[in-house]
Parts: structure tokens; C-alpha cells; sequence
């Protein structure tokens, strides 16, 4: 799995992070669903990323194959857009 560096405090205690900054759908999905299959459910999973499309596909992605619902999606404050997309482990 891909991790945050220890710099970047999680918004929710106890989450996982996970850094696809740079990826494209749809291997955003892939990295996120072998994320989300780490975790045990109920987990939060913290997905940082940097690519438009991937705000849609992948909450819709997990909804259909029933593996996490979409908490919020935060946008990240940087030179470039970013976000920080909050997921629940179903």
C-alpha cells in the first residue's frame, strides 16, 4: 500500500492513508480498492490525489462493488489541485 509521510496529519483519528498523487483511472481505483481490502470494515481510508475524474470514479466504483461509502472529499491546500478524498470500509 502506498503511504502518507508522517508530516501529513490524518483528518480522522485512526485512518489509513494512501497517496495516488500522479496515478490516472483507472489505476486510481485499482490503488484505492487494494487499499480498501487491507483494511477491516468500518476503517477509514484517507486517498490523496490529484486527478479530476478519479473524484467521481471511484466513489462510484466502491458503490457499486459495495466496498466503502464516501465520507467527504476535502480539497488540499497546495501549489496545484488536490484533494483529500475520505472513504468508509463497508
Amino acid at each position: 500500500m502506498l503511504v502518507m509521510s508522517s508530516t501529513n496529519k490524518p483528518y480522522y483519528k485512526n485512518s489509513s492513508q494512501l497517496d495516488i498523487r500522479g496515478k490516472v483511472c483507472p489505476l486510481t481505483f485499482v490503488y484505492t480498492k487494494l487499499a480498501l481490502e487491507e483494511l477491516e470494515k468500518g476503517k477509514i481510508l484517507e486517498v490523496h490525489l490529484d486527478f479530476p475524474a478519479a473524484l467521481k470514479n471511484i466513489p462510484e466504483s466502491c458503490k457499486r462493488q459495495n466496498i466503502a461509502e464516501l465520507l467527504e472529499i476535502k480539497e488540499h491546500l497546495s501549489d496545484k489541485q488536490e484533494w483529500i478524498m475520505i472513504l468508509k470500509k463497508l
